[in-house]
């Protein structure tokens, strides 16, 4: 495997994860989460430092991304086929089951998990894209 790639690749996947994450966040689902707190379902003020740790999380989400595509490109050969196959198997495994307990329990309501998990699987399967397309062997 080719780390260098792979870090390179991780890192532009984590990049573009985050500017499609903020981005949703802040022109489609602000307006929720502003109802939300106001409600007092949603605190006003994160416990814990909530931007860098979720930059951070996504980041290493796209290092994954990339790294899963590395180690499965063997097997399935390279190309824009297996990241998406990768990319797919990645954000289903991540993004379906926590977010279906989120509808089945949160008091959010139903709108923000499915939001939260289409907006998910659209990420890691662009990132893992991104990371496939900047991936070369060694």
């Amino acid at each position: 495997m080719n780390w260098k790639r792979i870090a390179l690749g991780g890192l532009l996947a984590g990049l573009v994860m985050n500017v499609v994450d903020f981005a949703v966040g802040i022109f489609y689902l602000m307006d929720r989460y502003m109802a939300l707190q106001k409600e007092g379902i949603f605190l006003k003020e994160p416990r814990l430092p909530f931007t860098p740790l979720w930059i951070g999380g996504i980041f290493c989400i796209g290092l994954l991304c990339a790294w899963f595509y590395a180690a499965v490109r063997p097997r399935l050969g390279g190309g824009p086929k297996t990241a998406l196959l990768v990319g797919l198997a990645l954000a289903l495994m991540t993004h379906v089951p926590y977010n279906v307990s989120m509808a089945s329990w949160g008091q959010q309501g139903r709108l923000l998990p499915f939001a939260w998990m289409v907006v998910g699987i659209v990420e890691v399967i662009v990132g893992t894209l991104v990371a496939g397309w900047l991936y070369k062997e060694a």
